[in-house]
């Protein structure tokens, strides 16, 4: 058994450490069977597990029921009776530990309660479990067996969480401060385990004091729940349970709890011992809504999720209290409105007389004045009172309409419904806006043709109609407005339709409220109550009807009234009695309905109200008259004022801020007036454009507004307006304010002209060095400009205490002061003194200046000296920088010239045709003063339809890079004669660079094409890679590995590269010039270079050079150029290729091939027997000096012939000729003889020997040299 304990963890060492003796069970070695085995599986099992064992039932547990549940009880409880163990819960466990031990029978039970004492205190904890019998070796029950899992988490946070939970839900409905805490309270009183009291306090508006808002568990008389707390820690009473001060800065505290028995408990047999203050937050606020108290529960720790809990409680109160105040705060707002739009239309109700009676008096006198005939008025007073009466109706009608606004809302207008012809009704009403339609340029059309009745109040159906076509008529620009009556489904419809602006949808709903208006929509003037449309909503459900618009934005709007049938729906009292329907119904023109047309009408163009009176001429004003645009949509409006600004001032108008930009689009005012209200762009909207336009910012506004007091001043300024002027106003106010800000713009005009005049001088003073200065002879003074005290670095203070002769002494160089002295000595009366001297200021910097002066002569005598200076350092420095660049460039543009004089006698001139080739070349010298004579190309022709290409670049300037250009140029045709691979050509050069001395660096590929076995060899000396340009793709060529270095670098060693060639290859061959740009990476200039090619490729050969130049190259290209384009063509002429591998047939195999071959060409026949015998002997002597196979190949071009003979021997070095193997043989000379050219070429793995002879001209020989 110990061996058992000895390898179980924890638990097993400790099992090991118990005095086993001095139990019941005494030796462990000598245990029953069956409790070894029970021990073993507890041990090693994961799940939370104890045992006791015998009539004590020994306490056993495992390493899990350690760590989850026995806490400071272990390892003491190991070996001891169980009911010491868990003595605390004896009493809730023992009946179930005895029904297992008697009967045989295992209990469950799940998440109960049980208060264990394992960390130090009395713990609320929740366990499932379940007791087992063990049977000893012989059957009996001799202990039992604990499986359990502790659910104390999950126990609590289901209970809190449903707690917040139903918290949420009933708050959520409450709809006031005191019902959410009422809520609240009665909610968390349920949770009384982990809430054994809760009491909510909320401060009041000053913060000043908590009262106390509702209780939870607790008593409102308890002592720990007072009604009030004091926020002053002054005030605070010795016994208040709650830092309310505290609080009111937000800062949660725990406090604790007298040890008092009576304090409220929960569910719980013992009080709590702490509670938790947690402020109740308020969103945006530096003080919170109030606080909450939070009893805790003793027998569970205060940990962060308890924490957490009692702080969502108070967010949920938060959120509570935030909600029904602004609720409560709406209510208020709501009420208040009711009581205030109440107050308002008592007001207009009861105050008819008193605002109809001075109407009365203002229209009655006007109208007698207008059309008195015994004593007219002159034209102009004439003019005066038409504004008057015109105006006096206009608000009249607004009177009116307000009134029997008011009257509706208050309940105290009363009508007389009649049956009447509402067809023929609003025919007459609409047929008064003939004229004002006829004016807008518009059709109206009245379509109410069929007699509809309807009861109706005659008076209010006309202030319907008149409404409605007048608003129609104030939307429409062009089109129609269509007034139409009809009766549909026993109703009477009235439609007045436009095709206007349209209403956009989202203002539909809102079409029918008072003072609404449409944001942006164009109209033709902003004038108007703002109740027509609502007066219009009004006067219809008094009659029982309803009316509606529909609208689309653009097209137009129809507004619809319908009327029901009968008079069953209308009060019996206010229903007149049946009458013919036709009965006085020729429509009155009341003051009202012609105050409505007349409005109408001042809307439209060609109202006589206001702009341009006939019978007062317009007189231009002079040119110096300052301009005044006055922009109001109210025509009287601008007649007033531009009746009053006229005699003073040029005066334009504008209806609208639209027009007015228009306006000063044309020509800037020197002023704006402006109204608020306009359409289409209002005053603000004017004056934000004006002050955005840099022409238009600074033109003075006056802002005309009937918004007056402070606040509408303070707005019309802060937007940017000059100035506020609230209607109504005098003439004599409008003129003040219009002169005084006329004067102060142009006195701030000149000011600005002034400081900028000054401000250019003093800026051209210093950037030219120029000032002025003045010698005092009498007073022995010195006076000049900013500029020259700062130049010489003195203030003129200093200048004053030195005094003139000192002054000049202390600036003036010592080597020209005499000079300065003759200067000044000679100075003659209109003559002027001109010279330049040498100033050293305090900076020790000697300056040069050019000084200019005259002598000012008073009364005969000399009194001032007075003058200019120039710093002229400078600019004499410059001078001279100018005539040395001058002459630099002159050497610059010799070199140039030798250079170029040079390149071009170096350059070469092919004077051969290309074997399957067409080659085309370009070349550029650099821009003047830049590097010129360094780049170079060449084509050599090397035989057997071999050509050598080569171009390079040598790093260098003028004639002596061209110099080296020329050795290098004419090394390399040396070299080529010789036929040596490009690799060793190369490495001939880079001997000869270095050679030359002088540190030159120089670049260049070498390439060989083979038209026989269409392919391009080539080597690099640290040059661009050539380009190989295929249709369908762009490669650059790869580069040799590894790459060679330049020539002349010290070191060299360059491989070859060979690419096999199609027909239609081109191969590109360039210098860095064509390419290379500043500022841009060198392989984008290549693959731009690569593309182009690409996209020329049907282009001549010939013509493409100059297309890539002009494409490539711009003004900033300052290099040499040099370019080879390489295009495979597809040659007139046939090939045959031929292996020999056979040595015993070969040679006649290869003399019976040409033979036929030949005859098939056409050739003559001693043309044919001389290349046969060439044949035989060049097989013959490849046999003799390797093995098989030889390759013989023979190839037409035109009217050439080239014979070629390769075996694959291993040759000696490569710089050992191949002829070197036949020399003084009998094969080599025969072929000298017999053909035009040939040679022989060798690699490391094999030789060939080529030949070319002409199908029709006789063969010269070309005799071998003499022997040495």
């Amino acid at each position: 058994m110990r061996e058992t304990f000895a390898s179980s963890g924890r638990v097993g060492a400790d099992l090991l450490e118990v005095d086993w003796d001095a139990t019941p069970l005494g030796d462990p070695e000598s245990w029953p069977v069956s409790l070894k085995n029970t021990i073993r599986i507890m041990l090693t099992s994961k799940f939370s597990m104890w045992m006791g064992w015998g009539e004590q039932l020994t306490f056993f547990c495992n390493d899990a029921y350690r760590r989850d549940t026995l806490g400071t009880k272990y390892p003491w409880a190991l070996g001891r009776p169980a009911s010491e163990v868990w003595s605390e819960i004896w009493a809730d466990i023992e009946p179930r530990v005895e029904r297992v031990m008697a009967t045989g029978e295992a209990t469950w039970d799940e998440s109960l309660l049980l208060f264990l004492e394992r960390s130090g205190y009395v713990e609320e904890t929740y366990h499932t479990f379940s007791y087992s019998p063990l049977a000893d070796d012989q059957g009996a029950v001799a202990g039992l067996f604990c499986v359990v899992t502790e659910d104390t988490q999950q126990v609590v946070a289901t209970s809190r969480m449903a707690t917040l939970r139903d918290l949420g839900i009933r708050i959520g409905a409450a709809r006031d401060e005191q019902a959410a805490v009422t809520e609240a309270c009665q909610q968390l009183a349920l949770d009384d385990r982990s809430l054994p009291f809760a009491l909510v306090y909320l401060f009041d508006a000053a913060g000043e004091r908590a009262w106390r808002a509702g209780t939870a568990g607790v008593s409102p008389d308890h002592p720990i729940a007072p009604a009030t707390l004091s926020t002053d820690p002054a005030q605070a009473g010795p016994g208040d349970p709650w830092p309310a001060a505290e609080l009111w800065d937000g800062a949660p505290k725990v406090v604790d709890l007298p040890a008092d028995p009576d304090l409220p408990r929960g569910a719980w047999p013992e009080p709590p011992r702490q509670a938790y203050v947690v402020p109740i937050a308020q969103a945006a606020a530096d003080h919170p809504y109030g606080f909450l108290v939070v009893g805790l529960n003793r027998y569970r720790p205060f940990d962060d999720a308890y924490r957490d809990f009692v702080e969502l409680v108070a967010g949920h109160l938060s959120a509570a209290v935030s909600d029904a105040r602004a609720i409560e705060a709406e209510r208020e707002r709501a009420e208040s409105l009711t009581r205030l739009d109440q107050a308002k239309s008592d007001f207009f109700a009861n105050v008819s007389h008193e605002l109809r009676t001075p109407l009365t008096l203002l229209l009655g006198p006007a109208e007698d004045a207008l059309t008195d005939r015994t004593t007219p008025l002159p034209p102009p007073q004439e003019r005066r009172v038409a504004t008057i009466a015109r105006n006096g109706q206009r608000m009249l009608q607004l009177v009116n309409t307000l009134l029997d606004f008011s009257r509706l809302e208050s309940g105290r207008g009363r009508a007389s419904y009649r049956r009447t012809d509402v067809a023929r009704l609003s025919a007459e009403l609409a047929s008064m806006f003939v004229s004002a339609a006829e004016r807008a340029g518009l059709e109206l059309r009245i379509e109410c043709d069929r007699s509809v009745e309807a009861y109706v109040d005659r008076d209010q159906w006309s202030k319907i109609v008149l409404n409605l076509v007048s608003n129609a008529l104030k939307f429409t620009f062009e089109g129609a407005v269509t007034v139409r009556v009809s009766e549909e489904d026993g109703r009477a419809v009235l439609r007045v339709s436009d095709t206007g602006t349209g209403v956009p949808e989202a203002d539909l709903p809102r079409l029918f409220e008072r003072f609404h208006r449409v944001h942006g929509s164009r109209s033709r003037t902003h004038e108007g109550s703002g109740i027509g449309l609502a007066l219009v909503d009004e006067l219809v459900r008094g009659h029982g009807g309803t009316v509606s618009a529909a609208s689309t934005l653009g097209e137009g709007s129809t507004f619809t009234v319908s009327l029901p049938s009968g008079s069953e729906h209308l009060p019996p009292d206010e229903v007149e009695p049946d009458g013919p329907a036709d009965d006085e119904l020729a429509v009155a023109e009341d003051g009202q309905t012609r105050g409505l047309v007349d409005q109408t009408l001042s809307w439209l163009p060609g109202d006589d109200g206001g702009d341009d009176a006939p019978d007062r001429p317009d007189t231009a004003a002079p040119a110096e008259t300052a301009r005044v645009l006055v922009v109001d949509d109210n025509s009287d409006m601008r007649a007033y004022i531009g009746e009053l600004l006229r005699p003073d001032y040029d005066v334009q108008v504008a209806t609208d801020g639209l027009e007015a930009l228009e306006a000063m689009a044309q020509r800037v005012p020197d002023l704006v007036l402006s109204d608020v209200m306009m359409p289409r762009l209002d005053g603000f909207g004017l004056l934000r454009r004006m002050r955005d336009d840099p022409v238009l910012a600074t033109v003075p506004l006056i802002m005309l507004s009937a918004r007056a007091g402070e606040e509408g001043t303070l707005e019309g300024l802060e937007a940017g307006a000059t100035d506020y002027l609230a209607k109504p106003f005098s003439a004599r106010e409008l003129l003040a304010r219009v002169r005084v800000h006329l004067e102060l713009d142009r006195e701030q005009r000149l000011r600005h002209v002034l400081e900028q005049s000054q401000e250019l001088l003093d800026q051209a003073q210093r950037l030219a060095r120029v000032g002025s200065w003045e010698i005092d002879l009498e007073r022995d003074t010195i006076t000049a400009s900013p500029v020259f005290y700062e130049l010489m670095q003195m203030t003129p203070a200093e200048m004053d205490e030195l005094g003139t002769t000192r002054v000049i002494a202390s600036l003036v160089h010592p080597d020209d002061l005499d000079d300065v002295y003759r200067q000044l000595g000679s100075a003659v009366p209109g003559e002027v003194v001109e010279y330049e001297t040498r100033v050293v200021p305090r900076d020790g910097r000697t300056r040069l200046f050019h000084l200019r002066g005259e002598v000012v002569v008073d009364r005969g005598e000399t009194r001032v000296l007075r003058g200019s200076f120039q710093d002229v350092t400078e600019q004499r420095a410059t001078q001279r920088r100018l005539v040395s660049a001058e002459a630099e460039r002159e050497s610059a543009a010799r070199e140039r010239r030798i250079a170029e004089q040079l390149q071009a006698s170096l350059l070469p001139v092919r004077d051969f045709d290309l074997d399957a080739l067409e080659v085309a070349t370009f070349y550029r010298a650099g821009v003047e003063g830049t590097q010129v004579g360094g780049d170079w190309y060449d084509v050599i022709r090397l035989g057997a339809g071999r050509t050598a290409f080569v171009i390079g670049d040598v790093m260098g300037r003028g004639v002596p890079a061209a110099a080296v250009m020329g050795q290098l140029r004419a090394a390399v045709r040396a070299y080529a004669t010789l036929d040596l691979p490009p690799a060793e050509v190369l490495e001939h050069l880079d001997r000869l660079v270095q050679d030359l001395g002088g540190s030159q660096i120089v670049t260049s590929v070498y390439a060989v094409h083979d038209s026989v076995r269409r392919t391009l060899t080539y080597a690099n000396a640290g040059h661009l890679p050539p380009l190989l340009v295929r249709r369908g793709e762009v490669s650059i060529a790869a580069e040799v590995e590894p790459t060679g270095p330049p020539l002349g670098a010290g070191y060299f060693g360059a491989g070859e590269e060979s690419l096999d060639l199609e027909v239609d290859d081109v191969v590109v061959l360039y210098t860095d010039g064509l390419v290379e740009r500043r500022g841009s990476d060198l392989f984008a200039g290549i693959d731009r270079l690569a593309s182009m090619v690409r996209a020329h490729l049907d282009t001549p050969l010939q013509e493409l050079p100059a297309t890539l130049a002009g494409e490539l190259l711009d003004g900033d290209a300052d290099d040499d150029i040099a370019l080879v384009l390489v295009r495979t063509v597809e040659t007139a002429g046939h090939s045959m290729h031929l292996r020999l591998a056979q040595v015993d047939s070969a040679v006649a195999t290869a003399r019976r091939a040409v033979r036929d071959q030949l005859r098939d060409w056409g050739a003559r026949q001693a043309t044919i027997d001389d290349l046969v015998l060439v044949t035989s002997e060049l097989v013959t002597n490849a046999l003799v000096h390797a093995r098989p196979p030889v390759d013989l190949r023979l190839r037409r071009s035109g009217d050439d012939v080239v014979l070629e003979v390769e075996d694959h021997a291993l040759l000696r070095p490569r710089r050992r000729r191949a002829h070197d193997d036949d020399e003084g043989g009998r094969g080599l000379n025969i072929v000298q003889i017999l053909v035009r050219d040939w040679g022989t070429r060798s690699t490391e793995t094999s030789k060939t020997v080529w030949c070319s002879v002409r199908l029709d001209d006789p063969v010269l020989p070309v005799l071998p040299p003499p022997p040495d």
